[in-house]
């Protein structure tokens, strides 16, 4: 009778274990899509879009978290090299610390209409970047989110260059965005997103530089009732996870990550002309004055940083851009 109970137990355990296996083997794995505009930005509804199709794939148990919630882009970033099963929304400006040839996306006055970048995920430049940031420890699911055209949000009005004379002004902290900022005549001052609000409110910064739908989720317009649409930037997301923890998903999840990532981000070009119009409506009506500088005298001021080794990392941007255009 003992020795029954006792290889009915052992039974019953080798079950509970293998059911264990069968059921850990079987578990969607937890993700975090991270980001760090406010609700209602086009990039966050992209990111919690992109969480929805992922779990309904089962695959995965993702969450969107945006508004900061986990940090600075630069945090999340350090996380995902780390290992952490995280998405991060970046731009090619700060991948460009990697990569420096990926940053000519973020170089002012690259692009002059959002349909130009339709096609960038098929050249053979997008391909070797991508492969170059795998090397790096970065895996790039997509960089056709669109985010919209960078503009001035000020309290003063800007139609030329030499209106930014002396202002402080909020950007990115990577080398093209601090290095444009500058050469348009501003003082560039490298902020987190989530102290804008605040610095400019006490006067620590002027101002900033954002896109439409960021301007209004962030609710810029409260503390600054300027906006110039000198469109020196076309920022698009960059949404990356690091390779350490890509490389732990089954064959399957890595497709389906990479496959939802371009058709959930893919649809944001829409969204921003869509949200752009509806929001600068709104923004004007709260008493926010709306100004279309002369852009061409913006071109003028920043087009030599094609050829500044400090905004370029030493790359042949000027080439690079005749490339990119061709293929």
């Amino acid at each position: 009778m003992k020795n029954r109970f006792l290889k009915t137990l052992a039974l019953v355990i080798v079950l509970a274990v293998v059911l264990s296996t069968f059921a850990s083997a079987f578990a969607a794995t937890p993700i975090i899509i991270t980001g760090t505009n406010g609700k209602g930005d086009t990039q966050s509804i992209a990111h919690e879009n992109y969480a929805e199709k992922l779990n309904e794939t089962g695959l995965f148990d993702a969450t969107a978290m945006v508004s900061s919630e986990m940090g600075s882009t630069d945090d999340v970033l350090e996380q995902a090299m780390a290992g952490a099963g995280v998405v991060a929304a970046t731009d090619p400006a700060r991948l460009a610390a990697y990569v420096p040839e990926i940053g000519i996306l973020m170089m002012p006055y690259m692009f002059d209409s959002y349909d130009e970048i339709d096609s960038l995920l098929e050249t053979e430049l997008y391909q070797q970047w991508k492969d170059a940031l795998y090397e790096k420890g970065l895996v790039l699911l997509t960089n056709n989110g669109i985010t919209g055209f960078r503009n001035y949000v000020t309290n003063k009005e800007i139609v030329e260059p030499a209106d930014l004379a002396g202002l402080k002004i909020r950007t990115m902290g990577s080398a093209i965005a601090l290095n444009s900022v500058n050469a348009m005549g501003a003082i560039a001052t490298p902020l987190n997103q989530a102290e804008a609000y605040n610095a400019i409110q006490t006067g620590v910064v002027d101002g900033g530089e954002w896109q439409i739908p960021t301007i209004y989720s962030l609710r810029m317009f409260e503390v600054c009732k300027n906006i110039s649409r000198t469109n020196h930037f076309l920022l698009t997301c960059s949404v990356v996870c690091g390779r350490a923890w890509y490389d732990t998903l089954t064959e399957e999840q890595q497709q389906v990550l990479v496959e939802l990532a371009v058709q959930e981000y893919g649809k944001t070009k829409e969204m921003v002309i869509e949200y752009e119009d509806k929001y600068l409506e709104e923004m004007e009506a709260m008493g926010v004055k709306i100004t279309d500088p002369d852009i061409e005298a913006f071109r003028e001021a920043t087009a030599y940083l094609y050829s500044d080794d400090a905004t370029t990392g030493g790359v042949d941007f000027l080439a690079l851009r005749d490339e990119l255009y061709a293929q």
